[in-house]
């Protein structure tokens, strides 16, 4: 690749974005080869998303679907103006705008499913449900109109493919976790007089299992085996908005768990790393619906990669990964689920040693340095055939 072409590449923020690393990785990866354009509706400010001789610009955010059809709209006038190289649209939001550009080359990363962007409610809307309709349609249009869609993971590979995306432009790309996050447990330390310590660290809500956890820990904190055999047992979450700091810590002084649960604010996805050097047990926990059955949460590979084996709720983006006793353990979103599953590991407590080593062994593939040169390479790709065709 030249390293004068120029690539633009488009975010799609929401304003409450939990995470950053998984985009952080590709925008890093496109300014070693690419004068890279940064397009985003807010200014940036995150650390991760600082990139060494980038240029950003922010074109401003308004509401609803309107403001998101012209911040598209916006972006995709931007790149027609400016024409570059390559046009990377870094969010499956931002899929429209494929079909705008005209012949620049786009690479389309898939990253949420569209039923997750345009909600269809239950019971009698039907305006809103027809309008949520018609832009998941359009977010899939764009899909089927990019020159290269990279999903992040099979289930949206899969589904892209049932919506009449190409399969000969569809690559299929793990989110990559950066090579620091492995070195922090590789270990085999004994456990014997040790807490268990599970970790959760994400975005905080009832639909991601926060009252399904601090309820297990509830259970557990009653059970008289817990006492009985001596068991320890401590659940840090890391990743509570000021709003659900606020709830947790209220519920936690209502259940009596101060003792075994403790909740963090959010955190820079750089020290991530830290937190999971201390956890022996890492949670998963998505409420089923149909979007969550295509999106595999960051969370997830970041455990394995780390060394920490994952409890993960029974979804198919938790069950594709997680093999019982081996990297992790499955169970039932609800908290008495929850509660046997950590018993079950409070009971064979002598066997986290052998699911740690696993829990590195299966992460190894999706470490962001043999994810890279992927990316790259289908780059090169994209670029090489758009211009073969060019001057045939």
């Amino acid at each position: 690749m030249n390293a004068k072409s120029t690539c633009i590449i488009v975010t799609c923020f929401s304003e409450n974005q939990p995470g950053f690393l998984d985009f952080s990785y590709r925008l890093q990866a496109l300014a070693k080869y690419y004068q890279v354009t940064i397009l985003s509706q807010d200014k940036l400010t995150q650390t991760e998303l600082m990139i060494e001789g980038a240029d950003y610009v922010a074109l401003g955010r308004k509401s609803g679907k309107l403001g998101w059809l012209r911040y598209l709209y916006q972006c995709a006038s931007y790149i027609r103006n400016q024409q570059p190289s390559l046009a990377v649209l870094l969010h499956s939001g931002a899929s429209p705008i494929s079909l705008m550009v005209g012949k620049i080359p786009t690479c389309l990363y898939w990253n949420e499913h569209p039923t997750n962007l345009m909600h269809v409610v239950k019971g009698f809307s039907p305006v809103r449900n027809t309008l949520a309709r018609m832009t998941q349609a359009l977010v899939f249009c764009g899909a089927r109109c990019a020159d290269l869609i990279m999903p992040i993971g099979e289930d949206h590979h899969e589904d892209l493919v049932r919506y009449g995306v190409d399969t000969a432009k569809i690559k299929m790309i793990y989110m990559g976790v950066a090579d620091n996050f492995m070195s922090q447990h590789t270990q085999t330390e004994a456990l014997q007089n040790k807490p268990l310590h599970l970790m959760y660290i994400g975005t905080v809500s009832q639909t991601r299992g926060r009252d399904v956890m601090l309820n297990a820990m509830a259970i557990l904190a009653n059970e008289s085996i817990v006492s009985e055999k001596n068991y320890s047992l401590k659940l840090t979450i890391v990743g509570a908005s000021k709003p659900e700091l606020v709830f947790c810590q209220q519920r936690i002084k209502e259940l009596n768990i101060a003792e075994f649960v403790s909740v963090n604010g959010r955190v820079s996805g750089h020290e991530i790393p830290q937190h999971l050097a201390q956890a022996d047990v890492g949670i998963c926990l998505w409420e089923q619906n149909q979007w969550n059955e295509f999106n595999p949460p960051t969370k997830l590979f970041e455990y394995l990669v780390a060394g920490v084996p994952v409890l993960g709720s029974n979804i198919r983006t938790h069950t594709r990964y997680i093999q019982n006793w081996q990297n992790g353990l499955i169970f039932d979103y609800d908290a008495a689920s929850l509660a046997e599953a950590i018993l079950q590991l409070c009971r064979h407590y002598e066997r986290l040693p052998a699911m740690k080593n696993q829990a590195v062994i299966s992460g190894r593939q999706y470490m962001w340095s043999k994810t890279e040169p992927v990316f790259l390479s289908a780059i090169q790709g994209l670029i090489i055939h758009k211009l073969s065709k060019k001057y045939r």
